[in-house]
């Protein structure tokens, strides 16, 4: 009887030793499981097919590489909503302000516009490049992505009063934004749109390649300082892109002198793509600059909607009342319609009290304003 009972304890004691080890085992491997899914962006966790194929206006070669990197296309998705938020602020003032790129899809390059040669195509060509570039280099410094981390090349350069580089200074070890890679994705991610040797394609890829070096001309250099009391003994240098808003901005003065690609390139479709200023079709057509805007079509007026042309038109806008020749201003923006004052009213917190200690008594009070809206 005792031997039976010894037995069946021993029994029992190497089921729960064997149970024990099991659940262990299953609990390290969730575990990696989730310290791994920690580790990736939240946009792997989703499928990668169905996450390329809710974005729209994708050619065969982009969709291949959103699902060969979706944790890269993810990131370049955003800098392609990025680059359509800029470009509503930088054209708010416009007839044509941006208002309709992401109404169908997030892909800008799905609209109508971008197929277009207006001026307005090459700054939105320019602009998608640099967004793209610019968020993936962000990403990499931060360890959204496999593909890619800090900027591996390290620089020992420093400047003198006089502007002179002295060697071997201080070494940069922060880890700064990966523009390389950042260059690199978005050259293989838009460029491949641009597959057909066509005169359209290779200004396109010209506008590409101006929003990517523009972009570039604006890196950075950050340091932060170590030491007692913040005396700079030593310091911690990387280089950074720019905050979007100055390289859209840069753009936007690109797009306002853009070059118009001479007429003979038209007939002849000649390998150095040549322009002239506006408004100049009389002067020599010159070899374009690498940071240069290019177009070939005379843009619309953008005063009436036309799906064709992505125009919201500019009925119902807000415009500004006083100098006709000021952007924005009531004249040019509702195009000769004239323009109506409406009052508009909100409350806000008025003569305000401190009390010791600690309240902030407000009364609210009414703010009108009136408000210029086009015809």
């Amino acid at each position: 009887m005792r031997k039976m009972h010894t037995s069946a304890w021993k029994k029992y004691r190497m089921q729960k030793k064997i149970s024990t080890t099991i659940v262990f085992i299953l609990f390290a491997l969730f575990n990696m499981v989730s310290s791994r899914d920690n580790m990736l962006p939240h946009h792997l966790k989703l499928n990668s097919a169905l996450t390329c194929r809710l974005v729209g206006g994708l050619t065969r070669e982009q969709r291949t590489l959103c699902h060969d990197l979706p944790d890269a296309a993810a990131i370049a998705f955003e800098g392609l909503q990025l680059a359509v938020k800029e470009c509503q602020h930088q054209f708010r003032w416009h007839r044509w302000n941006c208002s309709i790129l992401l109404s169908k899809s997030s892909n800008p390059h799905a609209s109508a516009i971008m197929k277009r040669g207006f001026r307005e195509a090459g700054f939105l060509y320019a602009l998608t490049a640099a967004g793209v570039a610019h968020s993936v280099a962000r990403a990499c410094a931060q360890g959204r992505l496999l593909s890619c981390g800090c900027d591996p090349l390290g620089y020992r350069a420093s400047h003198d009063p006089r502007g002179r580089a002295k060697a071997n200074k201080w070494e940069w070890s922060g880890c700064s934004h990966n523009l390389a890679h950042g260059i690199e994705f978005s050259r293989k991610f838009l460029d491949v749109r641009e597959k057909v040797d066509d005169l359209q394609s290779r200004i396109n890829v010209h506008n590409n390649n101006a929003g990517r070096s523009i972009l570039a001309s604006h890196m950075e250099v950050r340091c932060k300082c170590h030491g007692l009391s913040g005396s700079c003994q030593l310091r911690t240098c990387w280089r950074a892109t720019p905050d979007f808003r100055v390289v859209a901005s840069t753009i936007k003065r690109q797009y306002r002198k853009a070059l118009m690609v001479a007429q003979e390139e038209l007939n002849k479709g000649m390998m150095v793509l040549k322009g002239r200023p506006r408004g100049r079709r009389r002067s020599r057509a010159r070899p374009a600059p690498k940071s240069s805007l290019l177009f070939f079509e005379k843009s619309p007026s953008f005063c009436e909607a036309d799906p064709r042309t992505d125009s919201a038109g500019t009925t119902g806008r807000i415009c500004r009342i006083g100098r006709t020749t000021r952007t924005g201003s009531c004249d040019l923006l509702c195009c000769g319609r004239g323009h109506a004052l409406i009052r508009k009213s909100s409350i806000k917190p008025c003569n305000c009290t401190f009390h010791w200690c600690c309240r902030v008594d407000c009364q609210r009070c009414r703010d009108d304003k009136w408000i210029a809206i086009c015809k």
